[in-house]
């Protein structure tokens, strides 16, 4: 099987005039000028012992650096393990050291912690990558490092995602998986080689790392990489540059039309508008209609589990059918309502939402975990509610699990909860998502009214923002005389969520608000 390191070099032959842009870095590269980047990359590694199966993290934003990592990792045959760079210290360390991580490049500004440096094998900092790669590629001359070959059941990339238990689940895929979920999601949008894609979704996440990073050199179209996401950034490269594909999830296209700024820059190059990650509205579809034409809108679904691409509306199809639905199955994937379901409102069959296909994961690295995901049938339960009509079209409805989505980042309340009773002070809190307009939901700690009177909440934010990643940390802090309960020892989430939402209008930020 070939990796996506023979397909890129096969296309920087094929398509010698396509390009990669990284405007933060005032960087320019054609394919092949970015493999020769890539391949010194692969030889420094290989020459500090790096080779096939071993654990390597890629911390960072979207730059050069981490992109040339990520596919020098591939050529060696070792396994990528991206970390968010919203993660902090005690998140970074579970990760590499659940993952059996063997070095990490640290591509983020700023100094490296005295704890990740002494807590992991060796560690590689942005400003220390020329000096790595000049010390240890004359190790491995270029001519005795061919290209890694991978098997179908070689692991390849180590994703880890937020479940509803209280650690991150590492999430183990092979090429199979990824190569199937790149070139479906190519084929689905009609990607092409005049094509111009904007990556501007953290490229440490499934969604940028595989549908984007992996599927823009296959049909050798060009590529532009932001750094972070603003709304003002991404409007001007897309008019920089003349953007034909966007990626995003749906905060990211709420924020780009609540500017007020998207009229004063010519958006008419983007021919695909795709948004995935989290429930889409028909107000959000209907603006970017507006903006970009209602033909060229497209929502799909995925999870970290299926490499972000398992349901996808097609272009195939009338505007007016696919509406705001998640689609229909893509490529090789399969999905349906698990058995026992019942109707939703309008007559359609509703239940939990199972997929299985080319596009799954080799499994979690807890095999327990693994075990308890799939049925008899090998069908992987996702823990989403969806409703499906006769057509085979699905709809993403709700949740079986509780998950909280904030801005198309799934996080999980039991690990937040489990932070928060860390504090000295407090315990048996409970954290609830809120319906919002921008970022799907937001984050509500719930404590005790007894426990919140001793605490002091400036000294409790202090604690969090050491534990948590940002958009893990609450958005409001509440406090109840007694927390709702649905039976013996069991919280009732759905009643918390009413009084919340009730008071959501006066909630005040950095501060406790009592109710009731």
């Amino acid at each position: 099987m070939k990796s996506f390191y023979d397909l890129f070099k096969e296309a920087s032959v094929r398509y010698p005039d396509s390009a990669i842009y990284f405007p933060d870095e005032g960087k320019e590269y054609s394919y092949a000028e970015f493999l020769e980047g890539v391949d010194s990359y692969a030889r420094a590694m290989a020459g500090c012992g790096i080779g096939r199966g071993d654990r390597v993290a890629l911390f960072g934003q979207n730059t050069s650096y981490w992109m040339k990592c990520f596919f020098a990792l591939m050529k060696i045959g070792a396994v990528s393990v991206p970390i968010s760079s919203k993660c902090v210290e005690d998140e970074i360390l579970y990760i590499a050291q659940t993952a059996g991580v063997k070095l990490m490049f640290h591509l983020m500004d700023g100094p490296v912690s005295a704890r990740l440096m002494h807590s992991i094998p060796a560690v590689v900092t942005m400003d220390r990558m020329e000096a790595f790669v000049h010390n240890y590629s004359s190790n491995k001359p270029e001519g005795d490092l061919p290209a890694f070959q991978p098997g179908r059941e070689d692991l390849q990339m180590i994703m880890f995602t937020s479940g509803t238990t209280a650690d991150p689940k590492g999430v183990m895929h092979g090429p199979e998986s990824l190569m199937n979920s790149a070139t479906d999601f190519m084929k689905t949008i009609r990607l092409a080689h005049d094509d111009v894609m904007l990556l501007n979704l953290p490229i440490s996440h499934i969604y940028g790392c595989v549908l984007i990073c992996c599927s823009f050199f296959l049909v050798g179209a060009d590529l532009v990489v932001s750094r972070t996401y603003t709304a003002r950034g991404t409007l001007r490269l897309i008019d920089e540059y003349r953007c034909t594909v966007l990626n995003m999830v749906p905060t990211m296209y709420q924020l780009l039309f609540s500017s007020e700024l998207a009229p004063r820059y010519d958006l008419s190059s983007v021919r695909t508008a795709v948004v995935g990650g989290s429930y889409t509205s028909k107000e959000l579809v209907d603006s970017m209609g507006k903006a970009f034409g209602k033909e060229h809108v497209m929502c799909g679904y995925g999870m970290t589990e299926c490499a972000s691409w398992a349901l996808g509306q097609g272009f195939d199809r009338p505007a007016a059918e696919r509406g705001t639905s998640a689609g229909w199955p893509v490529g090789n994937m399969e999905a349906r309502i698990a058995p026992g379901y019942g109707l939703s409102e309008d007559g359609m069959i509703q239940g939990e939402l199972c997929l299985r296909g080319k596009g799954m994961m080799l499994g979690y690295l807890d095999p327990e975990i693994t075990a308890a995901s799939y049925d008899d049938e090998g069908w992987f339960h996702t823990g989403d509610v969806a409703k499906k009509d006769q057509t085979g079209k699905y709809w993403i409805v709700d949740r079986c699990k509780d998950m909280i989505i904030r801005g198309g980042e799934n996080i999980s309340p039991k690990h937040v909860e489990l932070v928060i009773d860390g504090f000295e002070g407090i315990e048996g809190s409970q954290v609830v998502g809120i319906r919002d307009a921008v970022f799907g939901e937001k984050v509500v700690a719930v404590l005790l009214s007894d426990q919140a009177r001793n605490i002091d909440i400036k000294s409790l934010i202090s604690f969090l923002r050491l534990r948590l990643g940002k958009n893990r940390r609450p958005d409001f802090y509440v406090a109840l005389p007694a927390i709702p309960m649905a039976g013996v020892g069991k919280v009732n989430k759905q009643a918390i969520r009413k009084l919340v939402d009730a008071k959501i209008g006066c909630l005040k930020r950095n501060t406790i608000n009592y109710l009731g």
